[in-house]
């Protein structure tokens, strides 16, 4: 994936495993290889990037622009 692919997926909507509320990718950390998801009431989780998209426990909604 490109970087500007990447960062297309900021702010859009994700199903996560074992979660029964979607989230939102509020950013992605390069360094730590972390992307930031956003639950409802305000929590916010870390998940290794890329391989949580790469073996399908994220699942990006992609909203229609």
């Amino acid at each position: 994936m490109a970087w500007h692919d990447e960062t297309k997926i900021i702010g859009e909507k994700v199903a996560v495993k074992n979660e029964k509320d979607h989230g939102v990718i509020t950013r992605i950390d390069y360094e730590r290889e972390l992307v930031y998801v956003l639950f409802p009431k305000m929590r916010e989780v870390a998940y290794p990037y890329p391989a949580a998209l790469e073996q399908g426990y994220l699942i990006i909604k992609f909203s229609k622009k």
